[in-house]
């Protein structure tokens, strides 16, 4: 009975290694299930090995070349670019005073176009001290003729407004050594003098380009028309100009578009535009101190 069991045992155990997934061998001892796990343990894979070992020498030369590579690029052309500006710096300064007329208007034109600052002076009299008056003003370029204001409209497009680019095709500037204007506050002591008679005065520019410093003075007259105070206009000056008052409207009607928008900044009161009519000019080179 022992031995019946043992055979349905082994019949059961054979009957299940047959089946997918089942790589027991039967015990009778048959070679072919073993042969079968054998070819199935080779596909396992194996673990493979590191040299755990460190090499000897400094491995990190690469690197090192690449970090001093990316340092010294951007460091050579700072030492470049510097070097470009100085010997260009050098070719714009003013070497020698020009000794015609013509090349001093030329060159003064040059120093005001590289100005970093320009100043209004006026004699002690007029502005009421005992040293003069100087006023930073921040002028436009030279011109070469004065501006005349136009009284009609636009030839090709009478309902558009001028601006900034009707201008340009209108009434294109020319450069030279006639006109300049600039703007003064009406009650600074120096508008307050222009406003009183006293129209003489001048503008010293310093530029740190050329090397030189230019002196121009004229006679100053004092523009009130709205067009000339539209096309010299600048956006800077807000902020040294009190805005226009905004025109007041009656309380029984209803306000317009127009009346509710706010009035353009040249229409300030405070803003006072002079035009200075260049009858001199003066020009001197800036001689550096021992260092």
């Amino acid at each position: 009975q022992a031995l019946r069991r043992l055979r349905a045992f082994s019949t059961e155990v054979q009957r299940s290694s047959t089946g997918p997934g089942f790589g027991v061998a039967p015990l009778d001892g048959s070679a072919g299930s073993l042969a079968e796990l054998s070819e199935r343990a080779g596909y396992l894979p194996r673990p493979e090995t590191f040299d755990e070992r460190l090499k000897p020498g400094f491995r990190g030369g690469k690197a090192l070349f690449v970090f001093f590579l990316c340092n010294a690029v951007p460091f050579t052309a700072l030492l470049y670019y510097l070097r470009e500006q100085r010997e260009q710096r050098a070719q714009l300064s003013l070497l020698a005073l020009p000794a015609t007329a013509e090349e001093v208007a030329a060159e003064a034109v040059r120093v005001m176009r590289t100005s970093a600052a320009c100043f209004l002076m006026q004699d002690a009299e007029a502005v009421g001290r005992s040293f003069g008056g100087a006023l930073r003003v921040d002028p436009h370029p030279p011109e070469a003729s004065a501006y005349v204001p136009p009284t009609e409209p636009l030839p090709l497009l009478p309902q558009v407004e001028r601006n900034v680019v009707t201008d340009l095709f209108e009434a294109p500037t020319v450069t030279g050594l006639g006109f300049i204007h600039f703007a003064v506050s009406k009650k600074s002591p120096e508008g307050v003098a222009v406003a009183a008679g006293r129209r003489r005065g001048g503008l010293l520019y310093l530029s740190h380009t050329r090397g030189a410093y230019c002196t121009v003075s004229g006679q100053l007259s004092v523009l009130s028309d709205p067009e000339s105070k539209r096309r010299y206009w600048k956006n800077v000056w807000a902020a040294s100009f009190a805005p226009p008052a905004a025109p007041s409207a009656a309380p029984s009607a209803a306000p317009s578009a127009a009346e509710t928008e706010a009035p353009p900044p040249w229409l300030s009161d405070d803003y006072m535009l002079l035009r200075l009519a260049v009858d001199e000019a003066s020009l001197q080179a800036v001689v550096d101190g021992p260092s």
